[in-house]
């Protein structure tokens, strides 16, 4: 599971399970509030899963430096990764490789959806400028070289077509196929950094033994002071 791992990888890996369990990391309605959809009973539902995942034994609480190497070595059967290992682990395993579609934990798969993201804000002091560098920065070429960079997914068809392996009908094209159908966008609010932050320690308390429904009520409440005290809104 990557247990072992920190920073934003907590979020991108574990909120989907979150939200398919029917919370969230923030109300998507108006983004002003984390209370009800952090810490609600579908919330509640999906720490106490996560937890039992440790207590029955089928994950460490802290993994290893390298889950991606634990799978490649046999040390586990299934690895809960993002697209960037795909062509690593078919290079060594061949046939013997199954991606496996995410898992329905009630309100339907849900991944993580899109990386980092360039906007402009609405008191930009020169939006000609921001809108050329906007207009620039979604040329094709630089899709297609940010996804051979990173391993992720490409951002356009067109640039799928460039990358091996993502062609229509290649290996990995699944995973623009689940892109597609089950990615869930990180929330759109300037207030994600913190929101990621809060998300990762409570997920790590969780896992270490920590009352589900008290340590979800308390992200909630310092997202929602956050939120307050520094006057964020959706647009």
């Amino acid at each position: 599971m990557g247990t072992g791992g920190s920073g934003e990888w907590w979020p991108y890996a574990y909120s989907p399970q979150l939200q398919s369990f029917g919370g969230d990391l923030i109300d998507r309605s108006d983004y002003k509030s984390a209370k009800g959809v952090l810490d609600g009973p579908e919330a509640v539902a999906w720490a106490t899963w996560f937890r039992s995942l440790v207590t029955n034994g089928y994950m460490a609480q802290k993994g290893g430096t390298s889950p991606n190497d634990d799978f490649l070595n046999g040390k586990s059967a299934i690895e809960w990764d993002g697209s960037w290992d795909a062509a690593k682990n078919a290079e060594k395993l061949g046939d013997d490789l199954a991606i496996l579609p995410p898992v329905d934990l009630g309100q339907g798969p849900k991944i993580g959806g899109a990386s980092w993201q360039w906007g402009m804000s609405a008191t930009c002091s020169n939006k000609a400028g921001a809108q050329e560098y906007l207009k620039f920065s979604r040329k094709n070429q630089y899709f297609v070289d940010f996804a051979k960079a990173t391993g992720t997914i490409p951002a356009t068809a067109a640039a799928s077509a460039q990358i091996p392996g993502y062609q229509p009908g290649g290996p990995y094209e699944i995973f623009t196929q689940e892109a597609r159908k089950f990615a869930v966008v990180r929330p759109v609010t300037p207030a994600y950094p913190y929101i990621s932050s809060v998300f990762e320690k409570t997920a790590k308390d969780i896992l270490a033994g920590a009352d589900p429904k008290k340590t979800l009520s308390q992200a909630a409440d310092q997202i929602d002071s956050n939120l307050k005290s520094n006057n964020y809104y959706a647009n």
